[in-house]
Protein backbone atom coordinates (compact mmCIF):
# COMPACT_ATOMS: atom_id res chain seq x y z
CA UNK A 1 0.00 0.00 0.00
CA UNK A 2 1.56 3.67 -0.92
CA UNK A 3 0.83 6.57 1.40
CA UNK A 4 0.06 10.15 -0.78
CA UNK A 5 0.37 12.92 0.94
CA UNK A 6 -0.99 16.42 -0.19
CA UNK A 7 -2.58 19.53 -0.06
CA UNK A 8 -5.75 20.40 -2.34
CA UNK A 9 -8.67 23.01 -2.88
CA UNK A 10 -11.85 20.68 -3.06
CA UNK A 11 -13.46 22.47 -5.49
CA UNK A 12 -17.33 20.91 -5.94
CA UNK A 13 -17.00 18.00 -4.03
CA UNK A 14 -13.83 16.69 -6.47
CA UNK A 15 -10.10 16.25 -5.02
CA UNK A 16 -7.41 16.75 -7.92
CA UNK A 17 -4.18 14.87 -7.90
CA UNK A 18 -1.48 17.01 -8.27
CA UNK A 19 0.83 15.99 -11.77
CA UNK A 20 3.22 14.14 -9.59
CA UNK A 21 0.43 11.63 -8.90
CA UNK A 22 -0.66 10.90 -12.65
CA UNK A 23 0.26 7.48 -12.16
CA UNK A 24 -2.56 6.50 -9.26
CA UNK A 25 -5.44 7.69 -11.55
CA UNK A 26 -8.60 5.39 -11.75
CA UNK A 27 -6.90 3.85 -8.27
CA UNK A 28 -8.98 3.00 -5.56
CA UNK A 29 -7.96 4.99 -2.44
CA UNK A 30 -9.01 5.45 1.05
CA UNK A 31 -9.30 8.90 1.57
CA UNK A 32 -8.86 10.81 4.95
CA UNK A 33 -9.81 14.48 4.62
CA UNK A 34 -8.15 17.16 7.60
CA UNK A 35 -9.50 20.95 7.00
CA UNK A 36 -7.86 23.39 7.80
CA UNK A 37 -9.72 26.82 9.23
CA UNK A 38 -8.12 30.49 8.17
CA UNK A 39 -7.99 30.84 11.77
CA UNK A 40 -6.04 27.88 12.28
CA UNK A 41 -3.50 28.59 8.78
CA UNK A 42 -2.59 32.05 10.17
CA UNK A 43 -2.16 30.82 13.90
CA UNK A 44 0.46 28.05 12.52
CA UNK A 45 2.18 30.80 10.23
CA UNK A 46 2.30 33.16 13.09
CA UNK A 47 4.11 30.32 15.58
CA UNK A 48 6.35 29.75 12.52
CA UNK A 49 7.02 33.79 12.29
CA UNK A 50 7.66 34.44 15.97
CA UNK A 51 10.67 31.06 16.41
CA UNK A 52 12.40 32.79 13.14
CA UNK A 53 12.26 36.06 15.07
CA UNK A 54 13.66 33.78 18.21
CA UNK A 55 16.03 32.30 16.21
CA UNK A 56 17.06 35.84 14.61
CA UNK A 57 17.35 37.63 18.20
CA UNK A 58 19.22 34.22 19.18
CA UNK A 59 21.80 34.90 16.42
CA UNK A 60 23.40 31.51 16.49
CA UNK A 61 25.96 31.84 13.96
CA UNK A 62 27.43 35.09 15.05
CA UNK A 63 30.77 33.65 16.10
CA UNK A 64 31.33 32.37 12.54
CA UNK A 65 33.83 34.33 11.24
CA UNK A 66 34.66 32.32 7.86
CA UNK A 67 31.08 30.54 6.71
CA UNK A 68 32.37 28.79 3.93
CA UNK A 69 35.54 27.08 6.15
CA UNK A 70 32.83 26.86 8.95
CA UNK A 71 31.02 24.62 6.13
CA UNK A 72 33.86 23.33 4.83
CA UNK A 73 34.88 21.55 8.29
CA UNK A 74 31.21 20.66 9.21
CA UNK A 75 31.17 18.35 5.91
CA UNK A 76 34.72 16.85 6.78
CA UNK A 77 33.30 15.40 9.96
CA UNK A 78 30.76 13.20 8.06
CA UNK A 79 33.52 11.59 6.14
Amino acid sequence: MNSLEFTAKIEHGVIHLPKEFEGYENAVARVTVTLETAEEKKAKKDKLFAAFEKLAEANPFAEIENPVEWQRKLRDEWE
